[in-house]
């Protein structure tokens, strides 16, 4: 991404909002939760939840430079937690919304939420289904003016805890059974409507302060107005989800793999072998400096997924190959930086294994990485 004087200038300017508002991290991972409303209140306020978003629509509008700054700042956060859920809110959810969401949801959901006064959740994925968007089977049925919701959702960041959700589901007439891609829709579910029941995940290996939980919709009337672009748009307007949102899971991985190897670094040089330090011995520094050559990489490559974005070209498979390789790094480095510090490191509880845990949801959130080898892989056919 090609990043001018006022980018880093942003840089500086969050890094200090997020090291004042997330220094209490290490407690939120010890309790498995954050004050997310109370969070988002206050990055609202500083105008960090809506910088991409069009001035008329309550953002700032500025271009997806600051958007890659904002997620490489969260991935220096010594949990993952906080990049987990604020990428559901600035960069998955609200440009969906902007984009394929009528004025009603706009006024009613984006403006409130771009103050931090709403917190999203993205809820796509059934139980058993996976990534498998085929196996999706909740339905919203035209009644009227409404849409009735039924069907249950799972692995949800934010599932408990927000104040709505995009659901993905099979917008079909009454009696009919859903099947297929062509009938699949967004459509927005305030989470205090009758018929709406959460449940929150209460075990978790990583990302322990970020809430993960579950929906079920028992005959939950929504506006015709909630539903999301045209009538079995859901599978497309999925797709442009899924690539700006591994796009950010990439950059934020290439943060988070940083951070692990400066971690992994600082310990070999500090930490003594047989007389000598640990850093000095080549079989540590040759892997290290093979960590720090593919960071090289996957941060630049990353960085030119963002410049397609920014302008409005395809991107999918840049976005996805972006995703698995950094996600892979990361893993790689929180294993190295593990290695490094031995013991110590294994102990529950500190920066070091809980890097390790946190970097495991990279395989998985954002879309698992078979998934993603699949989506390359059907490139290959088609571009050669």
């Amino acid at each position: 991404m090609r990043l001018t004087r006022h980018h880093e200038l942003f840089r500086t300017s969050v890094r200090t909002v997020l090291e004042r508002e997330c220094a209490a991290v290490e407690d939120w991972e010890r309790e498995g939760a954050m004050p997310v409303h109370a969070l988002y209140r206050t990055l609202g306020d500083e105008g960090l939840l809506g910088l991409t978003l069009p001035v008329e629509h309550g953002g700032l509008g500025l271009d997806l430079g600051y958007s890659y700054v904002w997620a490489r700042e969260l991935g220096r956060i010594a949990s993952g937690s906080p990049a987990m859920s604020l990428s559901v809110q600035t960069d998955i959810v609200l440009p969906l919304l902007v984009a394929a969401g009528s004025k009603r949801v706009v006024e009613d959901f984006v403006r409130p939420a771009v103050r931090g006064e709403l917190v999203a959740a993205l809820a796509a994925t059934e139980p058993g289904g996976g990534s498998d968007l085929a196996a999706v089977r909740t339905t919203a049925v035209p009644d009227g003016d409404d849409l009735v919701l039924d069907g249950r959702k799972a692995f949800i960041t934010h599932g408990s805890v927000a104040d709505f959700a995009v659901v993905l589901c099979h917008l079909s007439p009454p009696d009919t059974a859903p099947s297929g891609l062509d009938s699949l829709a967004l459509v927005v579910v305030p989470t205090d409507l009758p018929g709406v029941r959460r449940e929150r995940y209460t075990a978790k290996l990583g990302n322990r302060a970020c809430d993960h939980g579950s929906l079920e919709l028992t005959g939950v009337r929504v506006p015709r107005e909630y539903a999301l672009g045209e009538p079995g748009s859901g599978y497309e307007w999925l797709t442009r989800v899924f690539t700006r949102e591994r796009a950010f899971l990439a950059a934020v991985a290439a943060s988070r793999a940083e951070r692990s190897l400066a971690g992994a670094l600082a310990r070999a040089r500090g930490r003594g072998v047989l007389g000598r330090p640990l850093a000095d011995h080549q079989a540590v520094s040759f892997a290290l400096a093979e960590l720090d050559a593919e960071l090289a990489l996957v941060e630049e490559y990353t960085g030119a997924v963002f410049r397609l974005l920014d302008e409005d070209r395809p991107a999918l498979r840049q976005a996805s190959i972006a995703k698995l390789r950094a996600t892979r790094l990361e893993r790689e480095a929180a294993e190295a930086q593990l290695r490094v510090h031995g013991g110590e490191g294994y102990l529950d509880g500190g920066p070091v294994e809980r890097a390790w845990r946190d970097a495991r949801a990279g395989a998985l959130a954002g879309g698992a990485d078979e998934a993603l080898l699949h989506l390359i892989a059907g490139h290959l056919s088609t571009d050669h």
